[in-house]
């Protein structure tokens, strides 16, 4: 049986009322055992694409300002875990419980426009700007540790700290540009490609149905 929204006037006297959450699982229930794969491959590898891209922009990210703060082999493993796994885990959580879930329920008040934009506002600050904010500070905490550069003191010279920062930046503006427009468009396409899966599946229920009445 299709899934549809209804004021409650239009509902049918035969019809069966769920909440909120009983139509999220489901929906969710009938995408995850559709039997054609093809109607559903965005919903089920779209936040995968996601959070793919989070964790490559952090490793770039990342080996760019230890490059700058000549970290070698030092602490690897106290940036690489936080600046992959982290990036990564939130853009496919947060893309899951604000984008994915109102794409499913096809909500009224989310508009496929406003999902798709809410979806690549998202997927630009955490695969990008989220990155982009902590790897100086774990590479600076690091380089201080093991003085592995001179570096400006942050209580003293904060201003010239930040200066140091951003001259350790501008190399790499344009890339880093990049890939914020990069991460937006691709959270924006996903949404979409999610989108067209639940209508997909919802279209050929909606025709099944359709079908067994007529028959």
């Amino acid at each position: 049986m299709a899934l549809l929204r209804k004021k409650y006037g239009e509902i049918p006297p035969d019809a069966v009322v769920l909440t909120e959450e009983e139509a999220f699982k489901y929906q969710t229930k009938i995408l995850n055992s559709w039997t054609d794969q093809s109607d559903v491959l965005g919903y089920k590898f779209g936040r995968y694409f996601l959070a793919t891209a989070s964790a490559l922009s952090g490793l770039y990210i990342n080996n760019h300002y230890r490059n700058k703060f000549k970290l070698f082999h030092y602490g690897r493993l106290s940036t690489y875990l936080p600046l992959c796994f982290l990036p990564s885990a939130f853009s496919m959580v947060l893309h899951m419980e604000l984008v994915l879930k109102d794409v499913v329920l096809q909500k009224r008040n989310s508009c496929p426009v406003c999902l798709e934009m809410r979806g690549s506002a998202m997927q630009a600050m955490v695969g990008c700007a989220f990155p982009l904010l902590l790897a100086p500070v774990a590479c600076l905490s690091l380089a201080h540790r093991y003085f592995t550069i001179q570096i400006p003191d942050v209580v003293r010279e904060p201003g010239q700290l930040l200066k140091f920062i951003h001259g350790k930046t501008k190399p790499v503006a344009n890339v880093l540009f990049a890939i914020f427009i990069g991460q937006a468009l691709l959270g924006s396409v996903v949404t979409y490609w999610e989108a067209q899966s639940v209508i997909t599946v919802n279209r050929k229920l909606a025709l099944l149905e359709q079908q067994l009445e007529n028959m």
